[in-house]
């Protein structure tokens, strides 16, 4: 195995099992893939594992066609779109999916997540709500390509599904996801303490 790749896994399993641990999903949702520099290769976590459950053996590597080129195991269903915003956004090294509980909240209602403060303000930044399309679906993979591909927005919420973060490298996505996640929990305590006096 290439020494790259090798220590990529090792970086993804580390954050896969931290994200788990965050609460940015549970069970067996979300994926996390990351861009093999220089290469039309990607890391990416499979099918049916939790990310509790990571480690550097049950990744997969796929090229940008979405076809295995190491390791036994199924790839996220989400595997196609992973693939399409690495063909349309070179600066992307790593796609983060999350179901986190607050964030995915906002999904549910078809919204972005407000940004009440400064710093969420600057480091989220503006993004888009794509239309619900079923996990795994070719109709999902559009939306959520043809929305990276038009525009340099990081963040994208997917509908009553959860949300996607982006970042150059894997703590970059990791960090976004988490930020996001806090945004969205100020959001609804923000909503359920009400006006000021």
């Amino acid at each position: 195995m290439d020494r790259e790749i090798k220590k990529l896994r090792e970086e993804l399993a580390l954050i896969s099992v931290k994200s788990y641990e965050r609460g940015l999903t549970s069970g067996a949702g979300g994926n996390i893939s990351v861009r093999i520099k220089d290469k039309e290769l990607v890391v990416i976590t499979a099918s049916g594992i939790s990310f509790r459950d990571v480690t550097p053996q049950n990744l997969i590597v796929v090229d940008f066609d979405c076809r295995v080129v190491e390791g036994d195991l199924k790839p996220s269903k989400e595997t196609k779109w992973h693939c399409g915003i690495y063909k349309y956004r070179p600066e992307i090294g790593c796609v983060f999916h999350s179901h986190s509980t607050a964030a995915t909240a906002y999904s549910t209602k078809g919204l972005t997540v407000p940004l009440l403060t400064g710093p969420f303000e600057k480091n989220i930044g503006h993004h888009g709500v794509v239309p619900y399309a079923p996990a795994g679906s070719d109709e999902l993979a559009e939306y959520v390509i043809t929305a990276y591909k038009n525009s340099t927005e990081r963040v994208l919420i997917l509908s009553r599904h959860g949300a996607v973060a982006t970042g150059p490298t894997l703590t970059d996505a990791f960090n976004l996801a988490d930020l996001l996640e806090d945004a969205a929990k100020t959001a609804i305590f923000a909503d359920l303490i009400g006006r000021k006096n």
